[in-house]
């Protein structure tokens, strides 16, 4: 089920990462998003990388080691 990203800013917080599985996927769902209009900007360019998590002993590798891209957006200051 696809969902948009709440509208409160209290609910998603000063910083977001979108982690997606194509560049063409993030274009659509940057646009989807509307962060812009959330009063959000992009922080830096849309990055492919292969994420893990830790549990502070071993590391597990996130997606099945697929790289996605990932967006991460910063609350603008007005």
């Amino acid at each position: 089920m696809r969902q948009s990203l709440a509208q409160s800013h209290d609910q998603i917080g000063d910083r977001i990462t979108l982690i997606i599985p194509s560049l063409s996927d993030a274009a659509i769902e940057l646009h989807r998003q509307q962060m812009w209009n959330k009063g959000y900007q992009l922080e830096s360019k849309i990055e492919c990388q292969t994420f893990f998590t830790s549990d502070g002993r071993e590391i597990d590798t996130m997606f099945e080691g697929k790289a996605m891209y990932s967006a991460t957006f910063i609350k603008r200051e007005e």
